[in-house]
C-alpha cells in the first residue's frame, strides 16, 4: 500500500515543474505562486475530510513520544534509506531547477515542459508492476535497477541535441525517481516497528526535501563553469 500511497507524491514531482514550465511561456511567476494557493487550500480541504483511523498506542509508547529528543524527531532505522532519498532528490533538483534554461539554450524550450509528462507517464505504467515486484522478490531487485535508470537519465539528458532523446530521458528518470521513492519509502516503514510508521514516512520525506532544497543551491555553483550539460553529467555521477 506504501507503493500507491508515495504514487501521489511522485506524480507531484513530476507534473508540478511540467504545470511550471506551461506557466512561465505563457503567463507569469504571479499565475504561479496563485495556482500554488489554490492547491495548498485544497489540500487544507481535503485533509479535513479524509477518515484516518486512530493507532492506539501502549503506555510506554505514550511516554516514548512525550520525549523530546532525536529518535522521535526521526527514525534511527529509517535514517540508511533516507540517506539514498538525500542524494537521489539532490541531484533529481537540476532537472527541476535547470531543465528551463537548460532547455532554451538548446532550442528545445518548446518541448521542454513535455519532458514531466512523459516522466508522469512512465511512473504511471511502472509503478503497479514494480510494486508487485517488489512484494514477491524484495527491495534489491528494484532499488538498485531504479537507480541505474536514473543514472542513465541523467547522462541522457546531459547529451540531448533532439526532442526524442529528451522525451527519452524524462522516461527514464520517471521510471527511476518515481520507483526510488515508493520503494525507499516503504523500506523507511518496514525497518520500523509498527507504532513509528509515522516517524519513517516523516523521515524519509524530510531527506527528500532536503536534497531538494540543498541541490539547487550547490549545483548552481557549477553552473558557470562546468554548463548545464556538466552538471547533469555530475549529477549523474553523484548518482
Amino acid at each position: 500500500m506504501a507503493y500507491y500511497l508515495s504514487l501521489g507524491g511522485a506524480l507531484g514531482a513530476a507534473t508540478g515543474p511540467f504545470l511550471g514550465m506551461f506557466i512561465i511561456q505563457h503567463g507569469s511567476y504571479n499565475i504561479i505562486f496563485m495556482v500554488c494557493t489554490i492547491f495548498a487550500v485544497l489540500s487544507l480541504v481535503i485533509a479535513f475530510i479524509l477518515s484516518i483511523p486512530e493507532v492506539k498506542l501502549t503506555a510506554e509508547q505514550l511516554n516514548e513520544t512525550k520525549e523530546l529528543k532525536f529518535s522521535r524527531l526521526f527514525a534511527i532505522k529509517a535514517i540508511p534509506i533516507s540517506i539514498v532519498g538525500v542524494v537521489i532528490y539532490f541531484c533529481y533538483s537540476s532537472v527541476v531547477t535547470f531543465l528551463s534554461a537548460y532547455s532554451r539554450e538548446i532550442n528545445l524550450i518548446e518541448i521542454a515542459s513535455f519532458f514531466f509528462v512523459f516522466s508522469s507517464i512512465a511512473i504511471l505504467i511502472s509503478r503497479p508492476f514494480v510494486g508487485r515486484l517488489f512484494d514477491s522478490k524484495g527491495e534489491n531487485i528494484v532499488m538498485y535497477p531504479a537507480i541505474l535508470i536514473f543514472m542513465i537519465g541523467l547522462i541522457i539528458l546531459s547529451q540531448i541535441h533532439h526532442g526524442v532523446t529528451l522525451m527519452l530521458s524524462g522516461v527514464l528518470i520517471g521510471i527511476g525517481l518515481g520507483n526510488i521513492n515508493s520503494s525507499g519509502n516503504t523500506i523507511a516503514i518496514k525497518v520500523v516497528p509498527p507504532h513509528q510508521t509515522g516517524l519513517a514516512v516523516s523521515t524519509f520525506l524530510t531527506s527528500m526535501d532536503m536534497g531538494l532544497g540543498i541541490g539547487p543551491f550547490i549545483l548552481g555553483l557549477f553552473v558557470p563553469f562546468a554548463g548545464y550539460r556538466g552538471v547533469y553529467l555530475g549529477a549523474a555521477i553523484v548518482t
